[in-house]
């Protein structure tokens, strides 16, 4: 039995949990909100997962500090943008400790371990991601992920932590690919809810998905990750996920945007808001050809509307698929 700590009692971060609960761990989770944690550690309650009982190795607190003392393993699944504030000091503070991020997004242009690399390249980070919903992870449904690091060994142990009969684990050492296509794919699962909310047609969604996957290939070029990592469960794996259900925050929130009808907040943060003003800003600045992506971005941040944006890319200049 191992000790681990999880930054964040969400769906994501209770589903991981309840995997490393019921690999036998002791879990400590973290969260902000002083009666959920009472009620996850004395009732096994959360209300995150109504009428679902926690497992009894996850104990809850809304001290952080007291969270990351807790273990030398720390999971991070608290949203992108609160990481650097609420984490940042902590991981330079505790240099020994293994942290991986859950969360899938980016922060200043940069995935969250390149932020923090750059500033201390000796820290031991790694990154979880693949084609995974909370509620499916919580029924123990078959599920497959990737936890990348470019430290393989730390993979390694974290692959041994995880897995089991149903939920399966693959490393990678490219920790960059697999950041930067969790995010990006977010961006596409807002466009792909849009066009089924817009009742475009499965011509259209099929299509501009597998251009997606061209832009996708173009980051992956950009940030020097292994385009292997594409074709994995990190890159087609999750774009197939999040893409096509309402389990998706993101495509949901794609979804309920051109409908004009409300998108429920209750389901948790929709990444890909922050992560469309960020991919834009990086192909300005460096020139990146990112068509669906600045559609997107004209979208929901200049107003545009998905007609405009659909005549734009079908009266792009023609060229050459390859």
């Amino acid at each position: 039995m191992k000790r681990v700590t999880v930054l964040g009692a969400g769906h994501w971060g209770l589903a991981l949990a309840d995997v490393l609960a019921n690999n036998k761990n002791e879990i400590l989770i973290y969260g902000r909100d002083k009666e959920d944690m009472n009620n996850i550690t004395l009732l096994h309650q959360s209300k995150y997962f109504k009428g679902r009982l926690i497992h009894e190795n996850i104990k809850a607190t809304s001290d952080i500090e007291e969270a990351i003392n807790f273990s030398d393993i720390i999971l991070i699944s608290l949203p992108v943008t609160a990481i650097m504030d609420n984490v940042g000091p902590f991981l330079n503070k505790y240099q020994h400790k293994s942290y991986v991020f859950t969360s899938k997004g980016l922060y200043k242009n940069q995935s969250m371990s390149k932020n923090f690399l750059d500033a201390n390249p000796n820290l031991k980070l790694a990154v979880l991601s693949g084609p995974s919903f909370s509620n499916e992870v919580m029924d123990h449904k078959y599920t497959c992920v990737t936890i990348a690091s470019k430290d393989l060994e730390l993979a390694k142990t974290l692959q041994q932590l995880f897995n089991n009969s149903y939920f399966r684990v693959y490393t990678s050492e490219d920790i960059v690919g697999v950041e930067y296509l969790g995010a990006i794919k977010n961006v596409f699962a807002i466009v792909s809810g849009m066009i089924d909310g817009y009742n475009m047609g499965s011509n259209t969604k099929n299509a501009v998905i597998t251009r997606c996957l061209s832009e996708m290939e173009r980051v992956m070029k950009f940030v020097g990750g292994n385009n292997k990592t594409l074709y994995g469960l990190a890159g087609i794996g999750d774009i197939m996920l999040t893409c096509n259900s309402f389990e998706s925050r993101n495509y949901s929130y794609g979804y309920n945007y051109v409908r004009g009808s409300s998108f429920d907040k209750s389901q948790g943060i929709v990444e890909g808001l922050n992560t469309v003003k960020e991919l834009h800003q990086i192909a300005l600045d460096n020139n990146l050809e990112l068509p669906v992506v600045n559609s997107v971005y004209s979208i929901l941040c200049e107003g545009s509307t998905i007609e405009v944006e659909a005549a734009k890319l079908m009266n792009r200049e023609l060229k050459s698929e390859w």
